[in-house]
Formats: structure tokens, C-alpha cells, sequence
């Protein structure tokens, strides 16, 4: 793809062209942050704000406003914000997001890393590692390679995992759907767990007496489930 080398402005645009971009660093104190990737896009499109050029990294710093991003698809991108919603549409590369409140979502990635202490993250599709750190506000991941997922509270809720999963909370019902087999760790303090393997799989349960789960000669994973109050069931 092609992007930076020098910046031409227009009266509400800057942007990017002439040499290879593989990365975009988007911060803001507070305001939304909305990166939209597009498959015959050439350059890198910050809509009202200037982009600083150092190689291939492209950097906007939008101070107290919202950013509006266009990117190439496949760009990697790094985005910190204070407060306001993260909004990643398209296929991107890695996606790196630091958050301290408000919604975080993200269409379709190579891999994902979202921290925030408050707010909703919703996921579509990562088709390598997805970690989410997060405070207060549920986690939902539509499908995913590995996850590994802690919260303080709220619901965490993982689709067709085709990895490993580590999901930890302190309060909050936790559903793991696997596509494959795959070893799964939660644990909850108060709250349901749930959890789906495919049919035939051979799972070797480690979880409280009230999970019951048939196992016999070599198994093809490992689950380790534990609650304090609240079911676990493993099917």
C-alpha cells in the first residue's frame, strides 16, 4: 500500500501519500475516535486534524476533539483516548486501545489488545490473540483465535474461540463458545459459567463437584472452571 511521504491539506482533511504506511497512532483527551479502513484507499485521511509523519508510522493527535480516520485496510493502528467511544471499522492489522471510559468496538482485525477500566467492548472478528483488560462494563467476542479476557464486573461473553481461553472476573456470567477443542480457564467470584466444546470432543473437567462432564482414556483438552457462587456447566 502507499501513504506517507509528505501531508497535503485541503480545508478539512489532512493527508498522507508517497510511502508505505504500516502503522497509525490516533490519541485524544476526551472525544470519539472512529478509524474506518478501506481496501482502495492509498493514503491515510484524518479528517480536520494534521498528521505527523516519522517513517511509516503516521501519527494524529486530535488534543480535545473528536478523530476521524481513514486508513488503508490492513494498517495497524495504536489509539489513546481519555474519554469517548473507539470506533474501528473494516479489516485492520493489530489494533492497540487504551481507554479510560466509553464503548469500544472493533469489526475485523489480525489481533487485538483493549484496555479500558469503563465501558462495553464489542468485538466481531480477531483471527489471532484477543486480550481485553477492562473495569466495570460487559466483554463480548464474536469470534476470535486465543482470548484472554479479566474484568472487575460485568458479563464476558466469547464466540467461536479457535485457541486458548483465560477469562477471569471478579462479579459477571461468563460464556465460552469453542469452535475447536481448546484448554479454557475461567473463573468468577459470583456468577454463572458456561461452556460450549464440539461435539465428540474430549474434555478433562477440573471444576467444582456440581460440573459434571463424562471422560474417559486421553482427552483432547483441559477446562478448569471455578465460581464461587453460581453454576458451572461445561457440554
Amino acid at each position: 500500500m502507499t501513504g506517507v511521504g509528505h501531508l497535503g491539506y485541503g480545508p478539512d482533511m489532512a493527508q498522507t501519500s508517497d510511502v508505505a504506511v504500516s502503522e497509525v497512532r490516533v490519541t485524544t483527551t476526551s472525544g470519539a475516535v472512529v478509524v474506518r479502513s478501506e481496501p482502495d484507499l492509498h493514503a491515510v485521511i484524518s479528517t480536520g486534524r494534521s498528521a505527523a509523519v516519522d517513517g511509516s508510522t503516521v501519527t494524529i493527535d486530535a488534543r480535545s476533539s473528536k478523530a476521524e480516520v481513514r486508513v488503508p485496510e490492513g494498517t495497524d493502528l495504536v489509539i489513546g483516548t481519555s474519554s469517548g467511544r473507539v470506533e474501528v471499522r473494516g479489516r485492520v492489522g493489530s489494533v492497540a486501545v487504551v481507554t479510560t471510559s466509553g464503548k469500544v468496538s472493533v469489526e475485523h482485525a489480525v489481533s487485538a489488545d483493549i484496555r479500558t477500566r469503563s465501558g462495553k467492548v464489542d468485538v466481531d472478528v480477531v483471527t489471532g490473540e484477543c486480550r481485553i483488560i477492562g473495569g466495570s462494563g460487559r466483554v463480548k467476542v464474536d469470534r476470535c483465535g486465543s482470548a484472554h479476557v479479566t474484568t472487575d464486573s460485568g458479563r464476558i461473553t466469547l464466540g467461536g474461540v479457535h485457541g486458548i481461553v483465560h477469562a477471569h472476573c471478579t462479579s459477571g456470567r461468563i460464556d465460552v463458545t469453542m469452535v475447536t477443542a481448546g484448554d479454557v480457564d475461567a473463573e468468577t467470584v459470583s456468577g454463572r459459567i458456561a461452556i460450549a466444546m464440539p461435539v465428540g470432543t474430549n474434555v478433562r473437567v477440573d471444576t467444582p463437584p456440581n460440573a459434571t462432564v463424562a471422560m474417559s482414556g486421553e482427552y483432547d483438552c483441559v477446562v478448569t472452571a471455578r465460581s464461587g457462587s453460581g453454576r458451572v456447566s461445561v457440554k
